[in-house]
């Protein structure tokens, strides 16, 4: 499934790289492996950030998936926050407003209500 949200051709689309069965079974382990255990979503201007609890456990997890992110949707801009004094950690997935779109329209249908939104 490939997700052009900018049809007009002026700047280069937003959409995976991923398509059908590749794009959902991503989807699903994303879904399962990290997102299930966001505590906390703040919505920022250009995209959201979510929290994960401390340690180095999911400080990889978060650095695989920006490793497998960035081949499949380039645009991203990621970050890795590690708050003070083993704080949590936070993930923000950055861009324009059609980078925030894509986010809302691909975290759909997961199962994020476990986590605190700001």
């Amino acid at each position: 499934m490939d997700h052009d949200l900018n049809p007009t051709g002026d700047e280069p689309g937003i959409g995976c790289n991923l398509v059908g069965q590749e794009f959902a079974e991503r989807k699903e382990v994303i879904s399962r492996d990290l997102f299930a255990h966001v505590e906390r979503i703040e919505e920022l201007p250009d995209g959201f950030a979510y929290r994960f609890p401390a340690g180095d456990a999911w400080a990889a997890k978060a650095l695989d998936f920006i490793a497998a992110e960035r081949q499949c949707c380039p645009f991203f801009t990621f970050e890795l926050v590690f708050e003070p004094n083993g704080g949590p950690l936070w993930l923000r997935l950055r861009g324009s407003g059609e980078i925030k779109a894509f986010v809302l329209a691909e975290l759909d249908g997961m199962d994020l209500s476990h986590a605190v939104r700001t």
